[in-house]
This record gives structure tokens, C-alpha cells and sequence, in this order.
């Protein structure tokens, strides 16, 4: 039965993809453009639509938001776009599907000063979507070293200072690959800090887009 819903899921998703693609453009300057208000409550879509036109005639990377801060927009082309204003940032980024449809992946980071993301999914429409049919992100243990004793008293003690679980993901535009980077060492302490490293791993949590999820 679990394996049957899986399918059924499946094929509900493909065919709210299908539908969302009818009479949408899949670039994403026109997913910028019809974004919804109350996902970047600070660049209407006038002036979203300014900064694409200023960055595509190389004008200007840069414009005010409605609050006189500045934006800007770090890199644009059809399937990738990063803006960054202050210590937030947003990542879209277009992903393609087994169909050759696509669907959006949202990733909007506030860095204040330790960075820490939401990740997010949606139709070319801005229909949400369920994040856990196209990733399933690691949590703390992962980053944690495999030689390590996690029941030993050792990390029982020094995790005591983990009482924060802070995540940064970001994607790369050439690769399309998505990292995640547990960034709760970064608000600790430097005593502490210092005493967590000897149990942390270097590198962060890589996944690879394979047309139907994040693997």
C-alpha cells in the first residue's frame, strides 16, 4: 500500500505540473515577474521588471527597494536567478522534470550574522508543492563524523550547545547541484565551537537534480 500511494502521488504531481505549463512561459524572468507578493514584499513587479531590463541592457544590476535598500540582482539567465539584498538572498532556480516541464525551487537565506534558509517548491505557477516529494535534507547527525559515538558522553555533552538546528542550502547554477551547509557551529561560542569541531565533518551535504527530485 505505501509503495501504491507513492505512485498515485506521483502521477497527481505530473499531471499538476502538466497543468501549470499550458500557458506559462518556463524562463525564469517570467517567474520573477509573476512571483507572489508575499514571497518578496519589497520589489513590486515593477520594479522587479526594471531591475531584469536594467540587468539585461547592462544598465544596472542594482535598484531601490521600497524601502530605499538596495537589490541586487547577482545572476540572471533562463533557468537561474540570485538576488541579494542586505543579509538576504534569494536563489530561483528552474528544474526540469522527466516530462521536460519544470518546476521552481525556492530558496530564500537571512544571514543575521549565521545564515539559515527555507527551501521551498512550487508549479511554474506558484502553486506550492510538498518539499519532501523532491528532498529529503539531512539533519544535524549527518554532519556529525561516522567514527563518532553519538552516544558516548563525549558529543552527549558538547551537543548539550546545539540548541539550534540553522541550515544554509544553496544551488549551483552550472551543476544544479544543491549543498547544505549546517551553519549552528557559526552562532556558538568560540570556547564552544572550538570544543564541537574535532566531531564535525569538513564538507557539506551534496545533492544532484535527477529530473525527479534532489538524490
Amino acid at each position: 500500500m505505501p509503495e501504491k500511494r507513492v505512485k498515485m502521488k506521483k502521477v497527481a504531481l505530473f499531471f499538476l505540473v502538466l497543468l501549470s505549463i499550458c500557458c506559462n512561459a518556463q524562463n525564469v524572468s517570467s517567474v520573477f515577474g509573476n512571483m507572489p507578493k508575499d514571497l518578496i514584499l519589497l520589489v513590486d513587479s515593477t520594479l522587479r521588471q526594471n531591475l531584469m531590463d536594467f540587468h539585461k541592457n547592462g544598465i544596472s544590476d542594482n535598484i531601490k527597494d521600497k524601502l530605499d535598500g538596495k537589490i541586487t540582482l547577482n545572476r540572471l539567465n533562463d533557468d537561474f536567478m540570485e538576488l541579494i539584498s542586505g543579509n538576504f538572498s534569494i536563489q530561483i532556480a528552474l528544474l526540469k522534470l522527466v516530462n521536460d516541464s519544470k518546476i521552481i525551487c525556492l530558496i530564500q537565506t537571512v544571514c543575521a550574522p549565521v545564515c539559515d534558509s527555507r527551501l521551498s517548491f512550487y508549479t511554474i505557477d506558484w502553486k506550492l508543492l510538498n518539499p519532501s516529494d523532491f528532498i529529503l535534507p539531512v539533519n544535524f547527525l549527518w554532519f556529525i563524523k561516522d567514527d563518532i559515538d553519538k552516544t558516548g558522553e563525549d558529543f552527549m555533552n558538547v551537543s548539550k550547545s546545539l540548541d539550534l538546528d540553522l541550515m544554509q542550502f544553496r544551488i549551483d547554477p552550472e551543476k544544479f547541484e544543491l549543498t547544505q551547509t549546517y551553519t549552528t557551529p557559526q552562532y556558538l561560542s568560540k570556547e564552544d565551537r572550538e570544543v564541537l569541531e574535532p566531531f564535525l565533518k569538513r564538507e557539506p551535504k551534496v545533492f544532484v537534480w535527477e529530473k525527479m527530485g534532489f538524490k
